[in-house]
This record gives structure tokens, C-alpha cells and sequence, in this order.
């Protein structure tokens, strides 16, 4: 799955100032790879766009709701994951007085590429870690173990011996 291709002009809107436009749209979004891991990605609602005609421009604001399904950072089990997403975007109507790198990468020649718009909306609202619950303690780094159905019968990782001194230290309360 590519993902949707959806492109909305504005220049087809006629949209004078103080007007706007909402519209949602279907969305597939291709898979999201993070840390080397690829989530499936699902927009049940579609994404909604908004467009404000606005004094030298358009402020264009994309919102959705995604759901990430893949493994989970820690213990490798199902994650499921909802992130709500937002992001708007200027487009103004004349480029001139503006640098190109003040210019949005998904609005080209007054078009706004909403698959991709929203792609970067859904990356940018990922939490740091995926995973499948706030309380996963993960897998043993020694034998693999999956530490929520219990402790391992590891011995341990073997104290670097550097630290040993700091074994008797011991604090007043």
C-alpha cells in the first residue's frame, strides 16, 4: 500500500477573505517505519481538512486520528496505538518576500498534497516509544525472558568491578 494521493487547489476554492473550507477525505497511509520497526497505519475518519482565506494567503490545517498497529520496543508483543494529529500550514498567495525555505515541502504552486501533510502530522505526534503499555518491563537482556509474565532465573548481570566500591556506600535518613 502507497498510501493516498489526494491534492487539493486552492486556487479552485474561490475562497475571499474571512471565508473557509472544510472538507474530510478517505485516507490510506502507507506504513510508518520507526526504529527500523514498520507500524501499520489506519485513519478510520479520514482526515479533515480546513482552509481559511486569510490576509496575503491561506492558512491550510489538516487534523486526524491514527492508529498504529506493530511490535512493541520493549517486549516485541502486538501494539496498538491511537495519536490524534494536527498541523496548519501558511501558503501565501504571492512568493515574493519569501525565502523558499519558509515555504511548506507539501503545498506546491497553490496545491496541497493532504496524504503527505498528514503523513508528517502523524509522525511528528508519535511518542518517543511505541509500546504496548506504559508498565512493559520488556524482555531480559540476558536469556529474552519476558519480564511481565514474571522474573527470569538469570543471575544477573555481573557487576562491573569498577563500581564495587559504591556498594558500601550508604546514606542517612
Amino acid at each position: 500500500m502507497n498510501g493516498s494521493v489526494i491534492k487539493l487547489d486552492l486556487n479552485e476554492l474561490t475562497l475571499r477573505g474571512g471565508e473557509s473550507y472544510e472538507h474530510t477525505f478517505p485516507l490510506e497511509m502507507a506504513p510508518i517505519v520507526v526504529g527500523g520497526e514498520s507500524y501499520h497505519v489506519l485513519v478510520p475518519n479520514g482526515v479533515t481538512v480546513s482552509v481559511d482565506r486569510v490576509a496575503g494567503g491561506f492558512l491550510v490545517g489538516i487534523s486526524l486520528v491514527a492508529c498504529l498497529y506493530g511490535a512493541c520496543e520493549r517486549c516485541l508483543r502486538e501494539a496498538a496505538l491511537e495519536v490524534e494529529a494536527k498541523q496548519q500550514e501558511f501558503v501565501p498567495t504571492r512568493r515574493d518576500g519569501w525565502d523558499e525555505s519558509d515555504l511548506s515541502p507539501f503545498i506546491d504552486d497553490m496545491v496541497v498534497d493532504v496524504g503527505a501533510l498528514a503523513r508528517e502530522a502523524t509522525m511528528l505526534s508519535l511518542p518517543n516509544r511505541i509500546v504496548c503499555s506504559p508498565e512493559c518491563r520488556g524482555l531480559c537482556q540476558t536469556c529474552g525472558h519476558d519480564l511481565n509474565m514474571g522474573p527470569c532465573d538469570c543471575p544477573g548481570e555481573p557487576l562491573d568491578e569498577r563500581w564495587s566500591a559504591l556498594e558500601d556506600v550508604r546514606f542517612e535518613e
